[in-house]
């Protein structure tokens, strides 16, 4: 499997998306023109990921770590985190074990709050880390 890395941009977050090592990480700013041309390949490969993970025989054995570091995403941008989530929730019923971080700046409670209601919506823990 394919790892999956799309660079930033002033309009996009960084997207690295590592099979071997099952790192997943979004960092930076998703205010996408397009946000279904952008989240669509992201998306798609998760579902294939998810797949993939079917097929390995340790994957029980297996940890995922997801990494969201994002400063600020717009309201489409939502929808698509939200299913990048579902994503990874349905790959924690297929591994060990599966991380969210959810990094969020000290004076940013709205960033913070989002990851909250993010945690409750998709059912799955996160870890809020404050940064400076």
């Amino acid at each position: 499997m394919n790892s999956l890395n799309m660079q930033p941009t002033p309009y996009t977050p960084g997207v690295k998306l590592d099979a071997d090592n099952g790192f997943f990480e979004f960092e930076g700013i998703s205010l996408p023109e397009n946000v279904l041309e952008f989240y669509t390949p992201i998306i798609s490969w998760l579902k294939d990921y998810s797949a993939w993970l079917d097929d390995q025989k340790d994957a029980d054995q297996m940890e995922l770590k997801c990494v969201f570091k994002l400063e600020y995403y717009n309201s489409g941008s939502v929808r698509f985190l939200i299913s990048v989530l579902q994503n990874v929730k349905i790959m924690n019923d297929k591994v060990n074990k599966v991380t969210v971080e959810w990094f969020y700046e000290k004076d940013d409670i709205h960033i913070f709050e989002n990851g909250k209601e993010l945690e409750e919506l998709i059912k799955l823990k996160f870890i809020f880390i404050e940064t400076q």
